[in-house]
Order: structure tokens, then C-alpha cells, then sequence
């Protein structure tokens, strides 16, 4: 087993506990806000977020990006790197306060404006630490980071809880992001054991900014698509609509927000690594696609067929409305828990071009459907464009893979395939079951819940150990190829895979 397996393990194992424990506790806190506040709060901190995110993507023009997947840094372009963004984010600042009425003015909501202010603060916040932040990762310290990250998610929670049960509304959510940044930042900068040497140097970092400029606009053009929805909803419908639907894409994205974007964390140094070597890419890449689909795919399935059920449980019934956009959207989610990993192997082999196009197609395609839909259908015609336009849209990536990569199609469908029929499979059976039992008289919700949920794992479980043990094989191979122990691997449900290797 060589050091990069090792330290790839590692890596995602602290990330895997940080970040798991975190989202734990997040997604708990959301549940609790969910109660305090209302989907008008929930609406205007998400319409300030995608706002402030737009512009915050400016804040050091991928930088960061470039001082991670450059194979050498000069301590000239890191002060360099440090004194751009904290200019160009001191710039943005001054540049949103200003426009912040006329923001407020467009969506015909006076309370837009005082959050945008506060929230961007954020901007300074993050350019300090863009150099000390982009170090941790090149070095793979992800152990410290996923501490630091863990520690943050708790001091985010603790404030925003408080203020939100004092009454605070939406400035309970403002307030405990901005805070939660200053502490995140002030951690990393202590932790990094780097600080700026000279204020200055800024034509050292111009050959940086070159390759940061390309991954920023690639950067920005896919949050646009990712974040239109909010924008044309928010124009078009009203905050209330904006907090529905955004609810109902954060729940659609929790596999995708922890799962997807853990390995990314990781497979951006990894990928990095073996630019020169397409074979080995490919085939790291193909192993972790199908580790992302064996977990991803059955909870998204299970969210949609649950759905009916988890949402007057867990979020109460002023949210009733968030079902079916829920439904949808995590269908959508299938596609975009996997797709990430194509792009981040295309910027990590120098092809920045390739994902900067297709992000441009996105930007424009999945903007005006997701306009023709809410239009059209209000929040479930968003929720339908947005679940035909991407699939759509990601097909001029896979093919861009491979042929720029060498990745071979079929192969990839492959990767996917076995949790696909696992899904089909446990869908059918709960379905099912829930017929059957709605059907004999029971029709409390909770405890509905509780039994669909029981099934889904149960029957997904059957199908991969059972049913279809080559998805099993390719979570054996995942964990091999990530470095896992052979004796760890050789213990229940894993041994049926030894046993039969052994046998050939």
C-alpha cells in the first residue's frame, strides 16, 4: 500500500468524522429552526446567500484553487496571493453595500437590504485566509481541518438556536454564518502557522491569477445555474416560495453536500497527483463514482419515496408544500451526487477550458427552464425543468470526459449500474409494503415513517448481499483500491466477496 493511498485513507477518514458529525448536528439544528422560524425567514437569507455567493466567488479569483494544484509555490506569490484577495475583496465589499437598496428594490423587499450588508462582511473574512486555507489542503491536513470545520458547525448551531428562540427571525440565521466565519477563519489562520512575510508582490501571483480567472469563471457560471432557481423564484413567486423550495433542495442535497463534496475534498490533491497518469485517474475515478452511488443513490431514492411521511414529521405542517418539489428534486440529485467528480478530474488534469464550457452551457440552459417552469408550474414546474434540464446539460460533460480523458462511457454506466436496480428494487418493495399497510387501516404518519424507512434499508441491503453481490464487489474494490486493511475486508458482508474470489 503506498504513502498516497495512506494519506488518502486518512484524509477521508478525518474528513468522513468531522464533517459527518458535523452535518449531523446541522441538519438537526435545521430541523429545530424549521420550527422557530418561517419559510419567509428561510426565503430571505437564502435569496441574500446566493447573492452574496455570486460576488463572493470574486473574492480571490480562484486562487486558492491554483496554490493547490500548482506542483511548486514561491513564499512572492503566496504574499502576493494574500494581498489581491484582500484587496479585490475589500473592493466587492464596498461595491455590494452600495448596491444593496437597488438589490433590495428589484425584489421589492426593503429587509433584503440590511442583511446583504451584514452578510457580506464575509468577504473580507475570507480573502485573510484564502493562502492559510489553500495550504492546509495541498498538505492534506485534513485531519486539522475537519476539526476546526466540526468546531465551527457547533458554534454556528449554539448562536443561531439562541437568537432564533429569542425571536431574532431571520437575523438569527445572518448572525450565526457571519460569526461562525469569523471563528472559522481565525482557526485556520492560527492553525496554518502562515502569515504574510511582505504586503505586496502582486506581480508574483499573476500567473497564478491566470489559472485562477479560468477556474473562478467556471466557478461562478456553475453556481449561477445551481443558484438561478432562487433568483427567478424569488422574482417571479415570493420569499415564502423561496423557502419552500429551498428547503426542499436542501434536504434533496444532503447525500450530495456530505458524501460528494467530502471526496472532493480529497480527490482534488489525489487527482492533482495523477494528472500524467490517465489510466490510474480513470480508474480512481470510476472506484469513487461507484462508492458515491451505492450510498447516495438509496438515500435520495428513500427521501422521495418517504417523502409523504417526512415532511409533517420533521418539518411540521407549514412545510407541506415542500413534498413534491421534494420528490423531484431528488431525482435530480442522482445525477448531480456523481457528476462533480468528472469536473473536479478535468480541472485537476489542467482541462479548466473544458469544465469553464460546460459550465457556460448551464449557465444559460438550466436559467431559462428553470424560468419557462416557474412561469409555467409555479414551484413543481421549477422543480421538473430543473429535473430535465440538468441530465440534459450533462452530456456534454460525459462526453467531454471522454474524450479528453479517455474515460470510457460504458464504463462509467457501469459504475452506477448496481445501485441503480438497488433502487428500483427498494422503491418497489416499500412502495409495496406501504400500499399494503395503508390499505389495512394504518395511517399514522410517525410510525409510517418509521416502517418505510426500516424496509428501505432492509430490502436495499438484501438486494446488494443477495440479489446483485456485484455491488458488493465494487464497495469491496472502493475500499481496496482507498487502501482499506485486507483483514478488515475479509468480515461480514465482505467475506462472501473473499470467499468467491478465492473459489476463481
Amino acid at each position: 500500500m503506498d504513502d498516497l493511498k495512506n494519506k488518502t485513507l486518512r484524509s477521508i477518514m478525518y474528513l468522513g468524522v468531522g464533517k459527518g458529525a458535523g452535518k449531523v448536528i446541522s441538519f438537526t439544528s435545521t430541523l429545530i429552526l424549521a420550527r422557530l422560524l418561517t419559510p419567509e425567514d428561510y426565503g430571505l437569507m437564502s435569496l441574500v446567500m446566493v447573492v452574496v455567493g455570486i460576488i463572493g466567488f470574486f473574492n480571490e479569483i480562484g486562487l486558492g484553487s491554483a496554490i493547490k494544484q500548482r506542483p511548486e509555490i514561491t513564499p512572492s506569490q503566496l504574499n502576493g496571493c494574500f494581498t489581491l484577495s484582500l484587496l479585490i475583496s475589500t473592493g466587492l465589499y464596498a461595491l455590494l453595500f452600495a448596491f444593496a437598496p437597488s438589490i433590495a428594490a428589484f425584489y421589492e423587499n426593503e429587509a433584503l437590504s440590511p442583511v446583504l450588508r451584514f452578510i457580506a462582511l464575509t468577504f473580507i473574512i475570507g480573502a485573510l485566509v484564502t493562502v492559510p486555507d489553500a495550504l492546509m489542503a495541498r498538505e492534506m491536513k485534513f485531519k486539522l481541518y475537519a476539526g476546526i470545520d466540526f468546531a465551527m458547525v457547533i458554534f454556528q448551531t449554539a448562536v443561531t438556536l439562541m437568537l432564533a428562540w429569542l425571536g431574532y427571525g431571520v437575523w438569527a440565521l445572518a448572525w450565526g454564518f457571519v460569526l461562525s466565519q469569523v471563528f472559522k477563519a481565525t482557526c485556520i489562520f492560527y492553525c496554518s502557522e502562515w502569515q504574510p512575510s511582505k504586503f505586496g508582490e502582486m506581480s508574483a501571483a499573476l500567473e497564478l491569477m491566470r489559472f485562477g480567472v479560468s477556474v473562478t469563471y467556471s466557478r461562478v457560471t456553475w453556481y449561477l445555474y445551481n443558484s438561478s432557481q432562487t433568483l427567478i423564484i424569488g422574482k417571479l413567486l415570493n420569499p415564502q416560495a423561496v423557502g419552500i423550495y429551498s428547503m426542499a433542495n436542501t434536504l434533496a442535497s444532503l447525500p450530495s453536500m456530505h458524501i460528494t463534496s467530502l471526496l472532493i475534498n480529497v480527490a482534488s490533491p489525489l487527482f492533482s497527483k495523477m494528472q500524467h497518469d490517465l489510466v490510474r485517474l480513470n480508474k480512481t475515478l470510476l472506484r469513487l463514482t461507484s462508492g458515491i452511488a451505492l450510498i447516495n443513490y438509496p438515500v435520495m431514492v428513500g427521501i422521495a419515496v418517504t417523502a409523504s411521511e417526512l415532511v409533517p414529521v420533521v418539518l411540521g405542517p407549514q412545510w407541506l408544500e415542500v413534498t413534491l418539489p421534494l420528490q423531484i428534486l431528488c431525482l435530480v440529485g442522482l445525477v448531480k451526487s456523481v457528476d462533480p467528480l468528472l469536473t473536479q478530474a478535468l480541472i485537476s488534469s489542467g482541462r479548466v477550458n473544458i469544465t469553464a464550457r460546460y459550465t457556460s452551457l448551464c449557465a444559460v440552459s438550466i436559467p431559462a427552464s428553470i424560468f419557462v417552469g416557474t412561469y409555467m408550474g409555479g414551484l413543481v414546474g421549477a422543480s421538473i425543468a430543473m429535473a430535465v434540464a440538468y441530465p440534459l446539460s450533462s452530456i456534454y460533460l460525459f462526453v467531454a470526459v471522454r474524450r479528453h480523458l479517455g474515460l470510457s462511457l460504458r464504463h462509467y454506466l457501469q459504475a452506477v449500474r448496481v445501485p441503480l436496480e438497488g433502487c428500483v428494487w427498494m422503491a418497489g418493495v416499500v412502495l409495496g409494503t406501504s400500499y399494503l399497510l395503508t390499505a389495512w387501516g394504518l395511517d399514522n404518519a410517525t410510525v409510517l415513517l418509521g416502517l418505510k424507512t426500516l424496509i428501505g434499508v432492509c430490502a436495499y441491503g438484501f438486494f446488494l448481499i443477495y440479489l446483485r453481490p456485484a455491488g458488493l464487489h465494487d464497495c469491496h474494490e472502493v475500499l481496496q483500491e482507498l487502501g482499506v486493511s485486507a483483514r478488515k475486508l475479509q468480515r461480514w458482508p465482505f467475506s462472501r466477496v473473499v470467499a468467491k474470489n478465492n473459489s476463481q
